[in-house]
């Protein structure tokens, strides 16, 4: 999770950048902990804040907010809401996402698993946090400065519906490691576990759109921890419950991403099966030249890895951004993002990588390319 800023446009390629809140508060002291989330206005305030000192840190690189407004992502949770849901507890640090603790479900507990009716759905206690939290939002405003697509996708600006995730990134918040054993040992487990996993999620894409009297434009899928099973596992265990998803994204006419941050390769066939696909976000270690090739028509985001720019040479990065920029141009749209800049990074060679980028895209373009963003 990050502090996201805009997609920044350099010709035909775009660069999004967020903030990870150990340099918001190493860097600007602010505290990003259990207030910061349950507290919606002192969240919007504290946010602006931070755009304004981001500013006046980052403004040259098209960080921050010379006039701050106010603009949140309901998260009391941070993208653990899912787990919250199942009672794990869920900690907080000033300078650190919000973690939860695995509860790990028996196997008498987990075919013991209630159903999802509404009732239950909205009486629960996560529920009425972030009801309450949207409630607050529309009598007092949260703002939108540019469309969505602005920002980058792990974040929805004014909106209750929650990060998702995925079965198994939920599963393994509610288990553990135990769901990795499950899997190869009692997959009819797993396969329960998901199940009402599933129908909280969807629970989820029914109520807060209505919540917000607004329909998602796009329905993101994170599937990071499907780098840690094989594509025969998932096969016969994740993509029902994927499908279930890309299924109400097309009921409701929502553009369907799917996401997974590292070691997506060996998973790009099965990913192509799905008919009604529009965006990947995908690392910096995909073979983008086959993803191009499988799923034709798609757009296309690049995560960079921080850990690639502070190992890496000037020389080699600009010859990776170049290649990866040449493929890129197989895609209808290619953008990047950089979403983990920490301190490392930033008192680092930050700013000398935003020049760099500049120059690839208008090497790439045949020519000078400004910076836009929306703000």
């Amino acid at each position: 999770m990050s502090i996201p800023y805009p997609v920044q446009r350099f010709g035909r390629f775009g660069l999004g950048m967020g903030l990870t809140p150990e340099l918001v508060h190493r860097r600007f002291g602010f505290d990003l902990g259990e207030r910061y989330h349950l507290d919606v206005a002192h969240r919007i305030r504290t946010t602006m804040e931070i755009d304004r000192a981001v500013f006046d840190a980052f403004g040259p690189i098209g960080l921050g907010f010379r006039e701050p407004f106010p603009r949140v992502s309901l998260a009391p949770y941070g993208h653990r809401f899912v787990a919250v849901m199942y009672g794990c507890a869920c900690s907080y640090d000033c300078g650190a996402d919000p973690a939860v603790r695995p509860r790990g479900l028996s196997e008498e507990e987990i075919l013991a698993l209630e159903p999802w009716t509404p009732e239950r759905f909205q009486q629960s206690e996560p529920v009425a946090m972030v009801r309450s939290q949207a409630e607050y939002l529309a009598r007092h405003g949260g703002g939108l400065a540019a469309a969505d697509d602005e920002f980058n996708l792990h974040d929805r600006l004014a909106s209750s519906l929650p990060n998702l995730g995925s079965v198994i990134n939920n599963g393994l918040s509610i288990q553990g490691d135990q769901l990795l054993a499950d899997c190869a040992a009692n997959p009819h487990l797993v396969a329960r576990l998901y199940e009402n996993v599933a129908e909280v999620m969807l629970r989820c894409l029914e109520y807060f759109p209505r919540l917000d009297g607004r329909t998602p434009a796009d329905l993101f899928v994170g599937n990071c921890a499907v780098a840690m099973i094989s594509p025969a596992t998932y096969r016969a265990l994740d993509e029902p419950f994927d499908r279930r998803l890309m299924d109400h994204a097309r009921r409701v006419g929502a553009r369907f991403t799917i996401h997974q941050d590292s070691h997506v390769n060996v998973h790009l066939e099965n990913y192509a099966r799905f008919e009604y696909l529009h965006g990947v976000d995908f690392g910096q270690d995909t073979d983008f030249e086959k993803a191009a090739r499988l799923m034709p028509g798609v757009t296309a985001n690049c995560i960079l890895f921080p850990s690639w720019l502070r190992s890496h040479s000037l020389d080699e990065i600009r010859e990776e951004l170049l290649r990866l920029m040449a493929i890129g141009r197989s895609f209808p749209r290619f953008t990047f993002v950089l979403l983990e800049v920490d301190s490392q990074l930033a008192e680092g060679r930050l700013f000398e990588f935003h020049e760099l980028f500049r120059r690839c895209a208008a090497e790439q373009t045949g020519g000078s390319v400004d910076r836009r963003r929306g703000y």
